[in-house]
């Protein structure tokens, strides 16, 4: 009997929107995979920002998701924040019904020391006088709640690792397989914590994404879609 097709559920990272994942999401469904995604709350144009800004808010979002739309064999592609959340996800609800997650660019060490370096990046004043192109895209992304968006996802980082972040246990209790994937130039995570992190995962694997950095619009699509489709198959 041939192995049922599964649904690819894709969930975008901190800062993105489902859009960034849509060019990946074309190449697979042109394979024959079914496709899905939606944006978190807070993300995208005309979003309401959530109470709680928070990874189990996210894995809520999901939960809630996956309740009404109940795809059957479903596996999650997760960038950055987004395979973070399938993660925990995965650990923390009983049904969760993930046979595989895929994660590209997800950071695992939120130590202080390691989010101290990102938050010059999260403060949006700082952004538009350095880095006013990026403020710009985020504008257009996001709407005037951008700045919004920038500040709670820095407060997200600053806390994550106290109030929920992944715990060795999680890890240890997530038995499907998990394929970690991370850019050869990305700067943002290291090739250190993502094999201390599969290391501590049942069944995992690390795959390096050549001539790719952290963002999905600079990463190798066709290299991870032909990774994507050997496993799926």
């Amino acid at each position: 009997m041939e192995r049922p097709i599964p649904t690819i559920l894709f969930l975008h990272g901190a800062l993105g929107t489902s859009a960034e994942l849509a060019p990946l999401m074309h190449i697979m469904e042109e394979k024959g995979f079914p496709c899905a995604s939606f944006n978190f709350r807070g993300h995208g144009k005309n979003a309401t920002m959530p109470e709680s800004f928070r990874i189990d808010q996210f894995a809520q979002e999901l939960e809630h998701y996956l309740k009404q739309h109940r795809p059957k064999h479903v596996v999650a592609f997760g960038h950055s924040m987004g395979g973070y959340v399938a993660l925990y996800h995965k650990a923390n609800y009983d049904d969760s019904p993930f046979e595989a997650i895929f994660a590209y660019g997800t950071k695992f060490n939120w130590s202080e020391s390691s989010v101290h370096k990102e938050l010059n990046m999260l403060n949006p004043d700082h952004l538009v006088e350095k880095f006013p192109a990026y403020a710009l895209a985020l504008n257009e992304k996001h709407g005037e709640n951008w700045k919004h968006l920038m500040k709670n996802t820095a407060h997200l980082m600053q806390n994550l690792e106290r109030l929920d972040g992944l715990t060795r246990e999680d890890l240890h209790d997530i038995h499907i397989p998990v394929v970690l994937l991370l850019g050869d130039q990305d700067r943002m995570v290291t090739s250190e914590e993502t094999l201390s992190t599969a290391a501590k995962l049942p069944k995992s694997q690390v795959k390096t994404i050549s001539h790719s950095k952290h963002e999905m619009e600079r990463a190798n699509l066709k290299e991870i879609s032909s990774i994507l489709t050997e496993f799926l198959r």
